[in-house]
């Protein structure tokens, strides 16, 4: 392997076309470079990418799960309502807000000033693991209800329903579907 690589070496020496190829070998090795800045590093981003969306949809999840289980709870309380399921449709995930560090570096030259933003995720350690530092969790946004109860087919009852669930979940009427339920 050393052998072969002096006799390359000592052609490239020789060869009146050194410029060129060593031009070539250059462009080469920056396009190489460009290249690899594209293709992602797909071991460590895709688990990344599926821890994120598992810890997101877990978290949605059981966001779904409380809010119905409180939410029937609630409406099993109030007369002529009876036994009722419910089930909430979500418009989006949990969303997180990550605590930043920033750092603003002004710098003055004769007529010019330049100022630079540094803006940094903070990382603690916990038993070993390292995680961001969560700043706020914003819940998902409930999209619509439907419940479906024993009074449900009785109109005081059903209204009596859907302006409880409009004022518990801060959402529209028009987002609340009340049916009766078949015996």
């Amino acid at each position: 392997m050393k052998k072969l690589i002096q006799q390359l070496a000592d052609r490239f020496r020789k060869s009146p076309n050194r410029l060129k190829i060593a031009v070539v070998l250059g462009a080469a090795g920056i396009l190489m470079i460009m290249l690899s800045e594209l293709v992602p590093d797909s071991k460590v981003k895709t688990e990344k990418a599926k821890a994120d969306s598992q810890i997101c949809s877990a978290d949605s999840g059981d966001f779904r799960n409380r809010t119905e289980s409180e939410l029937k709870e609630l409406l099993e309380q109030i007369e002529g309502v009876g036994e009722c399921e419910v089930m909430i449709s979500l418009e989006s995930s949990t969303e997180y807000i990550y605590a930043e560090n920033i750092s603003r570096f002004t710098e003055d030259n004769n007529d010019r000033r330049s100022e630079k933003l540094d803006e940094d995720i903070v990382i603690t350690e916990n038993g070993g693991t390292r995680q961001p530092l969560i700043r706020k969790v914003i819940d998902p946004q409930i999209g619509g209800v439907v419940i479906v109860c024993e009074g449900g087919g009785d109109i005081s009852v059903n209204e009596r329903v859907q302006k409880a669930v409009s004022t518990a979940l801060n959402i529209s009427s028009t987002r609340v579907c009340v049916e009766a339920k078949v015996r």
